[in-house]
């Protein structure tokens, strides 16, 4: 449109108005229009002269068009300049209908005819858009902190209590009849899929960057197995271990320890026994004990608790092998490469 298109019919003197940032319009006591700057028409779509010697409510919504011309005299009457539907959000309607949000701003003319009134219309379109996406943002915050919360209810207080009955089961599945010690033996598998389940649910609520709670389900791996055992095992860390872990790993790694032990305390009559995970070109996991021993050759299919633990590297890529210490006790190996 032409600058020119534009004119704004003010009072001489007055063409200032048309550097203001806000639309300006100014209507007689009747709601008619006798002065609108450029922005106002840039803002409404139609040109000054357009504007000017029509009635103010062609800018008014449809729906609150019959509503205007009475709260137009009441605003008259009252004489005092005020906001326009303060605490409502308002439109101006556009010459190609469509609606703009707008704030705007009434104020009594004075040194002019009775019930003349000048209008500032800002728009405000910008700051709504900037508004709904400081909503959005808060709202995707306050739900990350929620998944973060229940993710943290998860592992720390659900996953630790499982393993803690897992451990107590295949405790007493030591001195229980074979029958039964089989049917407890299932149960800790199921134990251990639902640890697998859960774990991922946490990882995938977004617990996955907490730092310490690989060393913290250790120590209570090695706490728990205390009363199976009779003793604490010793752990040690070699390298960036907790790092090299990807959730999948971590979750068969520790139920793998946790078979370990338990192993340990059924078959090895030992006084001691050591932890050793060690992260280079692979993850490997060493459990040490100082018991009886077991041959030379031994088939990790031959139990359940090998059998699982060899199956659980299996599927990871690696594998699990058991053998004499060179002085006495038994070794198991347990290994799995780790992504670069």
């Amino acid at each position: 449109m032409p600058a020119d298109a534009h004119s704004t019919l003010l009072p001489e003197g007055a063409q200032w108005v048309d550097e203001l940032p806000d639309g300006l319009l100014v209507c007689d006591g009747k709601g008619m229009i006798t002065a609108a700057n450029t922005r106002l028409a840039e803002m409404s779509g139609y040109c000054g002269t357009d504007l000017v010697g029509k009635f103010v409510e062609m800018l008014v919504p449809d729906r609150q068009r019959s509503r205007h011309g009475g709260l137009r005299v009441d605003f008259v009457a009252a004489g005092t300049a005020r906001p326009m539907g303060p605490g409502v959000r308002l439109t101006m309607r556009r010459r190609d209908g469509t609606e703009l949000p707008v704030e705007i701003s009434l104020s009594p003319l004075s040194g002019t005819r009775q019930g003349t009134v000048v209008a500032i219309v800002r728009d405000v379109s910008e700051r709504l858009r900037a508004e709904t996406a400081l909503r959005t943002t808060t709202d995707l915050l306050t739900l990350a902190d929620e998944r973060e919360r229940i993710a943290r209810d998860l592992h720390d207080t659900v996953l630790q209590r499982l393993f803690g009955l897992g451990l107590e089961l295949q405790a007493t599945a030591i001195r229980a009849p074979k029958e039964v010690s089989d049917r407890i033996e299932s149960a800790v598998d199921e134990i251990d899929l639902i640890i697998r389940e859960i774990r991922t649910a946490v990882f995938t609520l977004g617990s996955a960057g907490r730092e310490g709670s690989l060393g913290q389900e250790l120590n209570l791996v090695t706490t728990q197995a205390k009363r199976v055992l009779g003793f604490t095992p010793r752990l040690r860390l070699d390298g960036p271990v907790e790092s090299a872990m990807t959730p999948e790993v971590r979750t068969e790694l520790l139920a793998s320890l946790r078979e370990a032990l338990t192993n340990v305390a059924r078959h090895a009559a030992g006084t001691e026994a050591e932890i050793e995970l060690h992260a280079g070109d692979e993850l490997i996991m060493r459990v040490l004990d100082n018991g009886r021993g077991v041959p030379a050759e031994i088939d990790v299919s031959a139990g359940n608790g090998l059998r699982n633990m060899a199956e659980r590297a299996r599927l990871l890529g690696g594998g699990c092998s058991v053998s004499p210490r060179s002085d006495r006790g038994t070794e198991l190996r347990w290994w799995v490469p780790i992504p670069h």
